[in-house]
């Protein structure tokens, strides 16, 4: 079953085949800036796998050498991260309504959190250095 997610003012639609059920959250400053405090990001999909509609108002911003950034040009609601080296885009858990049954399960850059908040969850959580190295360790 696809679901369907969208921006704060609905002209940006995003089609995925499904609710991935764990959820990450990212708490390096960039997403921090971009989202406005932590992202919570789904799993990873492919361009194959997912579909935008109103595409004329989205905006990409290339925030470093190995990802951009998309976001609505009417409304200015965050999109999505998409990281160049494998071609991922990782959306927002908040642009759909069918999360609930999703579970948190991730922190990386854990080192870059505000000490404001905590999450009641247990969750594995990853300094910037340790989610590098899981992310860039050769495979055996």
């Amino acid at each position: 079953m696809k679901v369907q997610g969208q921006c704060l003012c609905g002209e940006v639609h995003i089609t995925i085949p499904q609710i991935s059920e764990e959820i990450t959250v990212c708490h390096c400053h960039m997403c921090q800036k971009f989202f406005g405090g932590p992202f919570m990001s789904l799993a990873g999909v492919t361009q194959k796998d997912f579909t935008f509609t109103g595409k004329e108002q989205l905006h990409r911003f290339q925030s470093s050498e190995w990802a951009e950034r998309g976001s609505c040009k009417k409304c200015g609601s965050s999109l999505f991260y998409h990281s160049l080296a494998d071609d991922e885009y990782y959306f927002p858990a908040g642009l759909f309504d069918e999360v609930d049954q999703a579970k948190l399960m991730e922190e990386i850059f854990y080192d870059q959190k505000p000490a404001f908040f905590h999450y009641k969850e247990p969750t594995e959580k990853l300094t910037e250095a340790a989610f590098l190295e899981k992310l860039f360790q050769e495979p055996e």
